[in-house]
């Protein structure tokens, strides 16, 4: 019982904190902030659950050895793409404070240069990450809700990125993909 007691209390301060973020995305209009912090959010809910209420057996797990060994493996490039673009927009991005939104300068070398959405990218791999390692129903309904969240997140970016750095970035955002780096332009 205590368990699930702290697992809930867990799952509350994930939404009070990114309730924050949420609420600022929608006062300020930047959608993509809302849809990466309800993407945040859902992720942080399935791993908290997943860990803490699957040994009471509340709904049922696959069992398939082949996707664990996959999910485990897809966390590799999902922690390289978030580390990376949080450290290229603060050291190379001119942050004002510590809003990653702050950036005062365009950021397209780095991981930038290869792919325009690592950071979303990253989160959504993590999400199809637990839904092989889970494998649950539970696991995926959240990991698909917020891979989608992720998706929607990146493709506001861009609307939101095009007004704050114009021509600039829109020229970017012609040669280097959202995700895909394998259809970059040359």
């Amino acid at each position: 019982m205590s368990r699930i007691v702290f697992c809930l209390v867990i799952i509350f301060f994930v939404w009070i904190i990114n309730g924050k973020f949420i609420s600022q995305g929608l006062k300020k209009k930047i959608w993509s902030e809302f849809f990466i912090h309800i993407g945040f959010g859902l992720i942080f809910t399935l791993l908290m659950s997943e860990i803490m209420l699957s040994t009471f057996q509340i709904w049922k797990h696959g069992d398939i050895e082949l996707l664990k060994i996959i999910g485990y493996v897809l966390f590799v490039p999902s922690i390289y793409f978030v580390f990376t673009s949080v450290t290229m927009l603060k050291t190379k991005g001119n942050p004002i404070g510590s809003d990653r939104y702050g950036t005062t300068q365009l950021v397209d070398q780095g991981i930038y240069s290869i792919i325009r959405q690592p950071m979303t990218l990253g989160m959504a791999l993590w999400s199809l990450a637990l839904i092989l390692i889970f494998q649950s129903v539970f696991s995926l309904v959240l990991g698909v809700v917020s891979m989608f969240c992720f998706w929607m997140s990146a493709r506001m970016e861009l609307n939101y990125n095009i007004r704050k750095f114009g021509d600039p970035y829109r020229k970017y955002a012609e040669k280097i993909p959202m995700w895909n780096f394998l259809s970059r332009k040359k």
